[in-house]
């Protein structure tokens, strides 16, 4: 094995074991003991914690006038209807933006009143209120602006709207400034102090989408007085459910407590959703059966975020604010076009890139800083993000969105703070900001070789990231992931953050048959021990291991599920890592 040269991509950690705990736990509950010390990783250590986590309630919700500002942000809503006010609901061009403005928008169309929506440009606009923004709200003569996912830190774009007399009511899930903006109402949990949110059981994780669920929910309750509310009121609470589903997913918000359930329970809706998009988005997107949430982030959400990030992020509000059930299949393959237009001009920016980024690592560079004029900013994330994965590297992806302007995408691995390796060139960026491992930026692009040099020497004077590593849940052999065990598995989804698909390690396998399958940048490997076959796949992973060849003995790190064709169901197993075996 030593011919291979294979490292592997992560660093291997195997989660504790504690062989007594874990099969009283398989006993109390009746599962497979693999599936109690997955339980057990996830500090679910009794018969009741773990029953609770298999049926998820939306009892866990917490209740809406817990939220902060919910009595004048329902007064200002009653206000709407009643008097039929102008509103207009500003959104965003992401999963979350849009399927919060949706659900706002229904909700008000449910309650017989016409809101106008704007989604702002990803390349023209930028995040929250821009110049264009404004220039909607005054030429429609809008009393009430409701700003979803987005408006927390919009401190003088609201001023503005104060000043003429526009009243706001933010949605918003980002942390708040030292500064409350001027608005009616300001709904967001993280508004509210932490150990005052415990106390009053306040649960602040939600996505943008999930504060507005919460509003309208509270909204109903408010406006309908005491009592049951109507059967149409709640039906259009479970309906609305499937987008906060979407949202919480896109967002990848943790699967834990009241998201769990959100997302569970939205994810029941989908298939069969009286919202005519919903269901239409799930057949265009090849979904069979009933949705699960890895069929969200994988299928459902690109498709939708493929409208902004191709500068039509309205395609996606039509589609899923329509009740037209003719129209629907239309915009569906609409947008599923557009998807694959998105796809292939990701491949094209990668393509157009790889010289920039092939030089930089021939010369060392420790953290990867490319763009061009023409680039399009729409999918230089997702680029920086496949050139980050396949290098190791943070990399900064840039393009010229309008004469000495290039605004840019970053990702970094885990372990890299992007903001700290940004601060060595602050003086040299107009703006930038983010999270650890995703931000934006924007400067002057006669700039460029200053910031890149700024940014190399940032990098080095910060400690190096460690490997990325991966938590293993156990070891097993090919033989013990049956199906009988694996839809007992099943019962821990949804699978996300805060709750990952677990990653299981096999160990001593040998080779017995490897070739690429797909495009050719597939492998299909068929692993041997002790009598025992298993499948596995290795997505984008062929030029990897192109030197894999039969008879070699491997240890792998995977994921498995249960897969159906043609009626016939097995258990795959998908590749995370590899190494040569250890022993």
């Amino acid at each position: 094995m030593t011919r291979l040269g294979l490292a592997p991509r992560f660093q291997w950690n195997f989660l504790g074991e504690n062989p007594t705990k874990r099969d009283q736990l398989a006993a109390a509950i009746g599962v497979h003991p693999i599936v109690a010390q997955t339980l057990l990783n996830r500090k679910l250590e009794t018969a009741d914690e773990c029953r609770d986590f298999f049926t998820p309630s939306l009892r866990s919700l917490p209740d809406p006038s817990l939220l902060p500002d919910i009595e004048p942000a329902t007064a200002l809503l009653q206000e709407v209807v009643e008097q039929n006010l102008p509103v207009l609901i500003h959104g965003d061009y992401d999963v979350d933006g849009g399927s919060g403005s949706v659900l706002l928008y229904r909700l008000l169309s449910h309650l017989g009143i016409q809101a106008r929506v704007h989604i702002p440009d990803r390349i023209l606009d930028g995040y929250s209120f821009g110049n264009r923004s404004l220039e909607t709200i005054r030429q429609h003569g809008t009393k009430v602006v409701i700003a979803v996912d987005n408006g927390t830190t919009a401190y003088e774009p609201l001023a503005q709207l104060a000043a003429e007399g526009v009243r706001t009511l933010i949605v918003d899930h980002h942390l708040p400034g030292d500064t409350r903006p001027d608005c009616t109402a300001l709904v967001n949990p993280w508004c509210v102090p932490a150990d005052i949110a415990k106390e009053k059981g306040l649960y602040r994780n939600f996505c943008g989408t999930g504060v507005a669920y919460l509003l309208a929910w509270g909204f109903l309750r408010s406006f309908r007085g005491e009592g049951e509310l109507p059967e149409a009121d709640r039906r259009f609470l479970w309906s609305a459910l499937g987008l906060v589903a979407l949202a919480t997913v896109a967002d990848v918000m943790p699967l834990k407590g009241p998201n769990r359930a959100l997302v569970s329970h939205g994810l029941r809706t989908l298939q069969n959703s009286s919202f005519p998009g919903l269901a239409e988005l799930v057949k265009a997107s090849g979904v069979r059966g009933e949705p699960k949430a890895s069929d969200l982030g994988f299928r459902l959400c690109p498709r939708l975020n493929a409208a902004g990030r191709m500068a039509q992020a309205d395609l996606a509000f039509q589609l899923l604010s329509t009740t037209d059930a003719r129209r629907a299949p239309g915009m569906a393959a609409e947008l599923d076009a557009l998807n694959l237009e998105r796809r292939e001009t990701e491949k094209k920016e990668a393509k157009a890139l790889e010289a920039q980024i092939e030089s930089q690592l021939q010369r060392g560079n420790g953290v990867l800083f490319a763009g061009r004029t023409e680039a399009h900013f729409g999918v230089l994330g997702i680029v920086a993000n496949r050139f980050m994965e396949s290098t190791g590297l943070p990399t900064l992806l840039w393009a010229e969105c309008e004469p000495g302007l290039a605004r840019g995408s970053a990702r970094a691995p885990e372990g890299c703070h992007l903001m700290k390796i940004m601060e060595g060139a602050k003086e040299l960026f107009k703006g930038f900001g983010g999270h650890a491992r995703a931000a934006g930026f924007h400067f002057d692009p006669s700039m460029a070789p200053q910031i890149e040099a700024a940014l190399q020497a940032s990098a080095f004077s910060l400690e190096v990231a460690p490997q990325p590593s991966i938590k293993i849940e156990t070891q097993v052999s090919p033989g013990d992931l049956t199906l009988e065990l694996m839809t007992q598995m099943e019962q821990l989804e949804p699978f996300g953050e805060g709750n990952p698909e677990p990653i299981f390690a096999s160990c001593g396998l040998t080779v017995s048959r490897a070739r690429t399958i797909g495009d050719g940048s597939h492998l299909e490997l068929t692993l041997e021990r002790n009598g025992s076959t298993a499948r596995c796949l290795a997505w984008r992973m062929a030029e990897t291991y192109s030197t894999l060849q039969a008879g070699d003995v491997v240890d792998i790190a995977f994921r498995a599920s249960i897969q159906s064709f043609r009626g016939r169901r097995s258990v795959d197993w998908t590749l995370e890592d590899l190494r040569p075996s250890q022993g």
